[in-house]
């Protein structure tokens, strides 16, 4: 009997998991392409990128941070807000976004000193003015990386 218990527990677990990731699909294309074009890790390559999530809270349009504002708001993304989980983008619609994450890498999103860029290349958050880069390795990053 306690195995049938483990074995039903186990099984509204997964099944529990599985309906809770249903939402964060919708947009898995954009947190993929931003995963690859800064190599960001399993920590900041994350829905968290753009949603400020609390728990049971799923990521859509009301929960944006400071970042995910700036992308929804930039006027090319436009055609791309409020697909379902079932939409296919393409890649036309994917080098949009990614057009998107270049035009605003210069601003501070969260408004804590660092660029969008120089935080998703140094792992901290750039919607979120809590999360950010290690001072030595920012000034490192900056005399590397001067600005045009």
């Amino acid at each position: 009997m306690k195995t049938k218990q483990i074995g039903i527990a186990g099984a509204l677990a997964f099944g529990t998991v599985a309906l809770m990731a249903i939402p964060t699909f919708a947009q898995k294309p954009f947190v993929d392409k931003a995963r690859k074009m800064y190599e960001l890790d399993a920590k900041n390559g994350t829905c968290a990128l753009c949603h400020e999530i609390k728990a049971k809270e799923e990521p859509g349009k009301k929960n944006l941070n400071a970042y995910g504002k700036d992308i929804a708001a930039d006027p090319d993304m436009k055609p791309l807000l409020g697909k379902d989980e079932k939409y296919k983008f393409s890649d036309a619609e994917i080098k949009i976004l990614e057009k998107v994450l270049i035009k605003i890498e210069d601003l501070d999103s969260d408004k804590d000193g660092a660029t969008n860029k120089e935080e998703l290349m140094l792992g901290s958050s750039p919607g979120d003015p809590k999360s950010t880069p290690d001072k030595k390795a920012l000034a490192k990053y900056r005399k590397e990386h001067p600005k045009k």
